[in-house]
């Protein structure tokens, strides 16, 4: 069977189920493996706290949101088996896309370390340029959504992103406990290692 080559937008959807369906299409995407979907649940549960504290402390939700970030990231690029092709019916990043936003979190340190080096002033904290890279990418996405889809699609992957983070923890908080049974746990790092396992087969 054929894999979507672009997004799967059904217009005769209301704006609820929308955003549903673009979390389904997400989760059968790239959110099969178990060691995935706990780093998810650990990562959510980060996010949720950097909501809370966002207004009062935003430079210290920053620094948690990225760490949350990498631990996100880090479950598809590793974990998660090759899903390229299933990602593309999505209207949000693929794991690619996600890697490239990641390194460049990583390279904002880099270059203000680099400004210090050549004496130059800098009035930004690296929380606030973290922020404007965030603000970029997010809005970025937005923008080219609404340009390809209209607005009103582009308001669907707006909302799904920023409320993915309490629909993954009832979603994934089996993940919580099934993590710590060896079975599974050995399963998941099949799926996510194939060569590796196949390799312990044979010396069996």
């Amino acid at each position: 069977m054929s894999m979507p080559t672009k997004p799967v937008i059904d217009q005769s959807d209301g704006f609820i189920k929308a955003v549903m369906r673009q979390k389904a299409i997400d989760h059968h995407a790239s959110h099969s493996n178990l060691i995935n979907q706990w780093l998810h649940l650990i990562s959510s549960s980060i996010f949720i706290y950097c909501y809370a504290i966002f207004i009062k402390d935003y430079e210290r939700a920053m620094y948690l949101g990225l760490a949350s970030l990498i631990l996100r990231q880090a479950g598809h690029y590793i974990f998660e088996p090759p899903c390229h092709e299933k990602e593309q019916a999505m209207l949000g990043f693929d794991t690619d896309n996600k890697v490239n936003i990641v390194g460049t979190y990583g390279a904002v340190p880099a270059l203000i370390i680099l400004q210090l080096a050549i004496n130059t002033n800098i009035t930004f904290t690296l929380a606030q340029i973290w922020l404007a890279v965030t603000f970029a990418v997010v809005f970025g996405r937005v923008l080219l959504l609404w340009n390809r889809y209209g607005f009103k699609v582009s308001m669907h992957w707006f909302i799904k992103f920023i409320s993915d983070p309490f629909t993954d923890l009832p979603a994934y908080w089996r993940s919580g406990y099934q993590v710590m049974n060896p079975k599974l746990l050995k399963q998941a790092l099949s799926s996510s290692f194939p060569d590796l396992f196949q390799s312990e087969k044979k010396q069996d």
